[in-house]
């Protein structure tokens, strides 16, 4: 149930990135991705839903077009689906590892967005900056001087990854022990109760 709710917490958080994002779905039809390319706007969120045997990986343009299935270290959607917010504009070319050699392949096509806040907020209590960050990020908590927090971090399975226990507003985190990825962050003090997406990139 914990990872349920964190799952709807991380699309409410990616949709936050851009008011005007998008959800869209890639499933498989046998041996397909359908549909095989999405064009989207930067800041929206794709999510895959597929059959327990077909994952979805990111590779190179020259690895997709031979139908290749070695990773170019980007996204990766584990068997069963996931979700993809891609941060870049580019196309994204993916392939279901298994079944690569047999063409089963796809694109994501990310044009531009104006408008996209450089730090996320929920309710406007929690926000870091900058966001993404690499090695480390200010938490803006919004919280009264005085007053601390307890700050979780949980990466897209539920999975909590970083615990500060008191936490005060515009203080430094290093999150450079954290991969790649996107991350959902909860501030919990004696009145507050929020959570806010971090983006995490090397």
């Amino acid at each position: 149930m914990k990872k349920i709710y964190l799952f709807i917490l991380i699309v409410t958080c990616a949709l936050s990135f851009n008011a005007n994002a998008k959800v869209w779905n890639v499933t498989n039809s046998g041996f397909t991705f359908s549909p095989s390319t999405v064009t989207i706007t930067l800041g929206d969120t794709v999510i895959f839903n597929l059959a327990s045997i077909h994952n979805a990986i990111e590779v190179s343009q020259a690895t997709w077009n031979a139908n290749g299935s070695t990773s170019n270290g980007g996204f990766s959607v584990g068997f069963g689906g996931g979700m993809v917010v891609p941060t870049m504009v580019k196309t994204y070319y993916y392939v279901c590892q298994p079944h690569a050699s047999s063409g089963m392949k796809g694109q994501i096509i990310v044009n531009p967005s104006t408008g996209i806040p450089s730090a996320p907020t929920v309710d406007g209590i929690l926000k870091f900056e900058p966001n993404p960050a690499s090695y480390n990020t200010k938490v803006h908590t919004g919280l009264p001087a005085g007053v601390s927090g307890k700050l979780t971090v949980y990466d897209i399975t539920g999975k909590s990854v970083f615990v500060r226990e008191r936490l005060i507003n515009d203080q430094w985190i290093d999150v450079s022990s954290l991969n790649k990825g996107i991350y959902i962050v909860q501030l919990e003090s004696t009145e507050y109760k929020r959570t806010a997406k971090l983006v995490v990139t090397r």
